[in-house]
């Protein structure tokens, strides 16, 4: 899950928000005006309930942000690093580059959220109770149930919740390894999403529409998730230590950024394979990345008059790498953005470029091979990227 706005740090995490959170923050607020606090504290001015709604609606994200901290923070500790932390419409979620060095790590990880939530809960709970405004006692008292409802949640035993990730340390502690771990957590997670599925299309057809689908989408939500944990955890279970340099795309076409996209067409494509070229200033700078497949799909008259640089891809943008970089990591690192390409450096020098391609011919080689190692590569020869 990409962030969309960037918040800011925390004990050197980034901290970022999807689009999805205005909705969730929204309808939380809506319902705190107009359906609880109206209900428990009767008489107050229409104002006063809002302003308490959106106050009870940044407060839920605190919560949310503490149970996600717990996590990477945790994570940290443990030896896995942490890209950042997302907020968006079902939660956080704490983007970790790599995957925990055994079981019991990976049930600590897991394991601190939902205590975090708990802890929270507790603490809200006992603020509560103290000689507060009405409205402020009430605001507390509903935090601390949701954030009992959160932890208790987030241990239903599907991916990604917490519940899902602790069931597969523990197979992966029975077991011997965290993918025949995942794959049996994976079975049993998949009981309950479908259990939530019926349950929903239950409530759907006996009146309670808005929550049947709720749950509905929830439980398919949980199932789709559950198998790309599956499928993830398989496929860097095969490229685990193999190197970015076993897959790059070695040597790489650079471009100059000040010439038409004409006369790149013409002349430059060509004469290479790619789809993807590094374009440089002149000082030798690079300053972005455009991709073939973009550039032909210009109107006649914009490719004639436009320069690359007007179409690239700022370099600041471009997800990038070492050549010595765990491969698997890499991909849980950057997630989607492999379809943008990967710019690999070493010592500041661009050294090759990563697509989707590399990646599933490595693959491929892998699977037919099996897991056993392989010496490690140090270029790759040229392919389409």
């Amino acid at each position: 899950m990409s962030s969309s706005i960037r918040l800011g740090r925390l004990f050197g995490i980034d901290i970022g928000a999807n689009w999805s959170l205005v909705f969730v923050f929204a309808l939380i607020a809506w319902t705190l005006a107009n359906q609880v606090l109206p209900v428990d504290v009767p008489g107050q001015p229409a104002l006063a309930y809002w302003v308490a709604g959106a106050v009870g609606a940044v407060a839920f994200y605190a919560c949310l942000l503490a149970h996600e901290l717990a996590h990477a923070l945790v994570a940290i500790r443990n030896g896995v690093k942490v890209a950042g932390i997302t907020l968006w419409l079902f939660g956080g979620v704490s983007k970790l580059d790599g995957e925990p060095k055994n079981a019991g790590a990976e049930a600590l990880i897991a394991g601190v959220g939902p205590l975090t939530s708990l802890a929270v809960a507790l603490i809200t709970f006992v603020l509560a109770l103290l000689p507060f405004p009405a409205l402020i006692g009430d605001l507390l008292a509903w935090l601390a149930l949701v954030n009992v409802a959160l932890a208790l949640f987030n241990l239903v035993p599907a991916f990604p919740l917490d519940g899902g990730r602790l069931l597969g340390a523990f197979f992966w502690w029975r077991q011997g390894t965290r993918q025949r771990g995942v794959h049996s957590a994976v079975r049993i997670g998949r009981v309950f999403a479908y259990l939530m599925i019926a349950f929903g299309v239950f409530e759907l057809f006996t009146g309670s529409v808005l929550n049947g689908i709720w749950i509905a989408f929830v439980g398919w939500f949980l199932l789709s998730a559950g198998s790309s944990e599956e499928a993830g955890t398989a496929i860097r279970g095969l490229l685990r230590s193999v190197p970015v340099s076993a897959a790059m795309t070695s040597p790489v076409v650079t471009v100059p950024d000040w010439v038409t996209v004409d006369q790149f067409i013409e002349s430059v494509a060509p004469q290479h394979r790619f789809t993807t070229y590094p374009v440089h200033d002149p000082s030798g700078q690079l300053t972005g990345i455009v991709r073939l497949g973009d550039l032909v799909r210009m109107p006649a008259q914009a490719r004639a008059q436009e320069r690359l640089r007007d179409r690239a891809r700022p370099i600041s943008e471009v997800p990038t790498s070492r050549p010595d970089e765990d491969l698997a990591a890499l991909l849980q690192r950057i997630g989607p953005g492999l379809e943008q390409r990967v710019l690999v450096f070493d010592k500041g020098q661009l050294v090759g470029i990563v697509s989707p391609a590399d990646v599933a011919r490595v693959l491929a080689v892998r699977q037919t091979l099996g897991t056993r190692p392989q010496p490690p590569a140090t270029s790759a020869s040229p392919g389409p990227v």
